[in-house]
């Protein structure tokens, strides 16, 4: 072996254990690197893609509108008196008062005929 092999061989023998270790380093570098341009490779155009997916901003009154006519013409047999609630209140005070006003007439008669 020539002087100069041997000069290295010392050399890399003194120093293995720092020579190891930027080894590593550059390996895990390498690695890092790698990963992070696959993932650039595969994130950025899923990303794109999604982004694109995905709904825009609708005002309230319009999403309202449009879940109402959803739900009209999809399920309205499903919902009894979906629409409008100040007429179920109405009949519900309509009846109450007919109730009130039929239990009144009974006391009336049981009292006329006693």
């Amino acid at each position: 072996m020539s002087q100069e092999k041997v000069d290295r061989r010392k050399y890399e023998k003194k120093n293995r254990k720092k020579l190891e270790k930027q080894r590593k380093v550059k390996t895990a570098l390498k690695c890092t690197a790698a990963a992070i341009v696959v993932g650039a490779i595969f994130g950025v155009p899923l990303g794109i893609r999604i982004y694109r997916e995905q709904p825009k901003f609708v005002g309230d009154s319009v999403l309202s509108a449009y879940i109402s006519n959803y739900i009209d013409e999809n399920h309205a047999a499903d919902v009894p008196a979906f629409g409008s609630e100040e007429d179920a209140v109405k009949d519900a005070a309509s009846k109450a008062i007919e109730e009130v006003s039929s239990t009144q007439e009974e006391q009336a008669d049981k009292d006329n005929n006693k």
